[in-house]
């Protein structure tokens, strides 16, 4: 059993010390102990999904969470599957999950005063305690979380990997001043100087040393302590991290960290004779990245990274030259990030992942990296194990979606903190169609090759979501420059009830979701076949025109959703 008994509070004083040691001139980087392998697919676990709402996966579990408990919730989705590497966040880098000799548990800032209970999506309850109860009591009988995710992950064959979320602010959600705040840390209440000042008023500012000693005193402990295999830093929780419109000038400061985490990380490597791995979750295009503040360029040159992570639930990547075209000296690994849900889905089907998979890969990614699947039971290993294997892909049906823009208003309080992100920036859905004679063209991304004489597939069908539909209303369409048939298309002719009810066995299904649910994902829209012999690998053009609009509506035809389901 681990004791720790240093008290967490104690860190508030280190400024002016840890200051120092990371404000020391920088020495030259040694080379790289060993070169890095690729891997096919890396598993991010959310621990505060497993502390917080393990239990509607455990209907009859009455205390905190046992070692048999958390274990089983964290390795039956994906052991004996193609994962290779589990990245595990233990909170949210602002509270420890765990414990820690650096930062407090959730809820210690309030003396362990919590919220009342809550419910979650569909009303499931959930207790705020548990945050803290449960890998309270885990330590507490010699179990602390780290400990068991390194030594289980290393029983199974898997790497095991931190996943340090570097400026979290879901303690915002929260308004100043309405406590109890779970994850809400002490040096935050003491440092508001430390704070970006931000619409999302927790946000760590890194231009401040005491930040970046703090952070790194806060990896150096995994380290130091357990034996992972590397780490990533999860610069997209969230990307908050200076004040608005300084980011490009206060990129050194995070160059001068990244040196630091670098230098520490090759130390301890040596002490124990292997390599410690550092890989960075970024924005998906490098423009994004320079905006923010994340100097991929110089991060590379420098070797101070090992693999890179791409982006936020991804349908595809044609900007991954981008970041290819900056490693002159080394090849460095690209893992895309893949989400289990958005573009209009709740849940996504297993054909959609699919799709969003095959694009991927065919844009030339080294592996995946999946976000947010917070599946319970092992309903979905055969997805995971078919996501990583193209030549698998070819043989099973996909489903290809468009990105949906994420909000409508840039930089609200929502989306304030995901600001570099395709559906917040680029997404091409959705938008209005009015009979003025003029196309709107979209780009559909398709992995599938219609000239492969052994995988082409076997048929196609286009799916058009539409709000304030009308009878009258008349479609012209146009695939990749030659027009569909019927050319003057009556959208009512056509208008019919497509998607999936996605249905996870007894007992099984997704954390923060009702137990034994069926997940219904079906909507009305358009639907047409295509002539797969007009599609093409990569992106397709698909060219709408409105030439009549039906009767007693008041608003324009608003395309939702474009979907291409491709049959194997």
């Amino acid at each position: 059993m681990e004791t720790g008994t240093v008290s967490r509070r104690g860190f508030l004083a280190m400024g002016v010390a840890g200051a120092a040691h990371l404000l020391r001139p920088a020495a030259a980087l040694p080379s790289r102990i060993t070169s890095p392998g690729k891997r096919r697919l890396l598993f991010n676990w959310d621990g505060s999904m497993i502390h917080c709402w393990g239990r509607t996966a455990l209907p009859h579990s009455k205390g905190p969470l046992t070692r048999d408990q958390f274990t089983s919730l964290v390795f039956t989705p994906i052991e004996d599957s193609a994962v290779d590497t589990v990245l595990f966040s233990f909170g949210s880098g602002n509270v420890a999950e765990y414990q820690s000799r650096v930062l407090e548990w959730p809820g210690e800032a309030d003396n362990f005063q919590f919220p009342e209970e809550r419910t979650w999506h569909a009303g499931i309850p959930v207790d705020p305690k548990d945050q803290y109860r449960n890998p309270k009591s885990l330590a507490d009988a010699g179990h602390n979380p780290p400990a068991v995710v390194v030594q289980e992950c290393h029983r199974r064959g898997l790497e095991a990997f931190v996943s340090l979320r570097m400026n979290d602010c879901h303690d915002a959600l929260r308004g100043r001043g309405q406590l109890p705040n779970p994850e809400l840390p002490t040096f935050k209440r003491l440092n508001p100087d430390w704070l970006s000042n931000l619409r999302w008023w927790t946000a760590l500012n890194f231009e401040k040393p005491q930040v970046r000693a703090l952070k790194l005193r806060v990896i150096e402990e995994f380290f130091d302590r357990w034996d992972f295999d590397g780490i990533e830093l999860d610069w997209l929780r969230h990307t908050l991290n200076f004040p608005r419109g300084t980011e490009r000038e206060n990129a050194k400061h995070l160059n001068s960290f990244m040196r630091s985490v670098r230098r520490s990380l090759r130390e301890r490597g040596r002490r124990r004779g292997r390599p410690i791995e550092l890989g960075v979750r970024v924005p998906e295009r490098l423009e994004w990245c320079l905006e923010g503040g994340y100097d991929l360029p110089t991060w590379i040159s420098e070797d101070l990274v090992d693999f890179l992570i791409l982006g936020q639930g991804l349908t595809e990547l044609p900007e991954l030259k981008e970041f290819r075209q900056l490693m002159t000296r080394k090849n460095l690994p690209i893992y895309p990030c893949l989400y289990m849900y958005g573009n209009g889905y709740r849940v996504s089907p297993d054909a959609v992942i699919r799709g969003s998979a095959a694009n991927l890969w065919r844009d030339g990614a080294d592996g995946l990296y999946t976000f947010n699947w917070f599946t319970h039971g092992s309903w979905r290993k055969p997805l995971l194990n078919e996501i990583t294997d193209p030549k698998t892909l070819l043989k099973k049906a996909k489903h290809y979606t468009t990105v949906h823009r994420f909000d409508s208003t840039p930089f609200t309080p929502v989306t304030d903190p995901i600001r570099y992100n395709t559906a917040l920036r680029d997404a091409p859905l959705p938008f209005d169609l009015i009979p003025d004679g003029k196309v709107k063209t979209l780009l559909v991304p398709i992995a599938d090759d219609p000239r492969s004489r052994s995988n082409r597939p076997r048929k196609a069908e286009l799916w058009i979501g539409m709000h304030y539909h009308r009878t009258g209303d008349v479609l012209n369409l146009v695939l990749n420059g030659q027009p569909l048939e019927p050319g003057e298309l009556h959208i009512s002719s056509r208008w019919q009830q497509v998607g999936y009810e996605v249905s996870p066995p007894a007992g099984e299904g997704i954390l923060g979701f009702p137990a034994g649910e069926s997940y219904d994902m079906r909507f009305r829209a358009l639907r047409l076949d295509l002539p797969v012999n007009r599609l093409k690998k990569g992106r397709n053009r698909l060219g709408l025109k409105l030439s009549a609009r039906g009767a007693g509506s008041d608003k324009p035809l608003r395309v939702t959703r474009v979907e291409v389901l491709a049959e194997a």
